[in-house]
């Protein structure tokens, strides 16, 4: 009976820090003024949904299952991606701070749900702070992107580029305006994620400009693409047409 009451504390701790962390990515990006859309942690999920009211649901896909924090931008605008950079830190400031309050209480109370809830803040602040190249379902952990976001070259062209082709299709702009060239860094990437998202938005670029003999090229790239992605992104990336 002891140990059971130890893994459901751990499991309970283990639920709370997911939920500080990805408060702490939603928390900056309110601050900023975006729009919350999405939070998940274990199956429980709470999404904005189609008439703008706040929705929880049983999130079934077992890849979000870590955590998922989203907010996004109400309108196009120049500084978004400088904001999306500190939204990338929060989750993992906002943990190493709980650890760092945490921890010493439940060493001083000798209190295990204090230490465990310290030491797993800590430990998810530290981790997803690295620039490690950890996937977590679409691309890379906070630390990482924010690095490469902050690099120049490729690497900083990807994440840029995948931000704000998402950036004007979440704010409901008209992707037949955008410069194709746009997609461009996606398409060059080593990555098969990122190569993958630029055929999509390639395709739905097209598919708006009703050019069938590009729309389909990118539908055929996707297509040789797909067994390297991850079926998160795969759904991400809905489709309608087939070749």
């Amino acid at each position: 009976m002891e140990v059971l009451v130890y893994i459901l504390t751990a499991l309970l701790c283990y639920w709370i820090a997911g939920l500080i962390h990805e408060m702490g990515h939603i928390i900056i990006g309110l601050i900023y003024g975006w729009k919350f859309t999405l939070l998940v942690i274990g199956p429980i999920g709470l999404k904005v949904n189609e008439t703008g009211k706040l929705q929880f649901y049983l999130e079934k896909r077992l890849v979000l299952w870590g955590g998922v924090g989203g907010t996004m931008p109400r309108e196009v605008n120049v500084n978004n991606s400088q904001i999306w950079g500190k939204i990338l830190l929060g989750g993992p400031l906002i943990s190493i701070l709980s650890g760092i309050f945490f921890l010493p209480f439940g060493i001083i109370e000798k209190n295990m749900m204090l230490l465990l809830l310290g030491a797993m803040s800590l430990g998810m602040g530290i981790m997803c702070v690295l620039p490690l190249p950890i996937k977590t379902g679409i691309t890379y952990s906070d630390g990482m992107r924010w690095s490469r976001l902050h690099k120049k070259g490729q690497e900083a062209d990807e994440e840029i580029a995948l931000f704000k082709l998402a950036e004007n299709e979440i704010t409901g702009n008209d992707i037949s305006a955008l410069d194709q060239r746009q997609m461009e860094p996606l398409i060059k990437s080593k990555e098969a994620e990122f190569r993958y998202y630029g055929y999509y938005y390639f395709y739905q670029y097209h598919k708006s400009n009703k050019n069938d003999i590009e729309m389909q090229a990118a539908l055929q790239a996707m297509e040789e693409l797909k067994d390297k992605v991850s079926a998160l992104i795969k759904d991400d990336c809905k489709i309608t047409e087939t070749l």
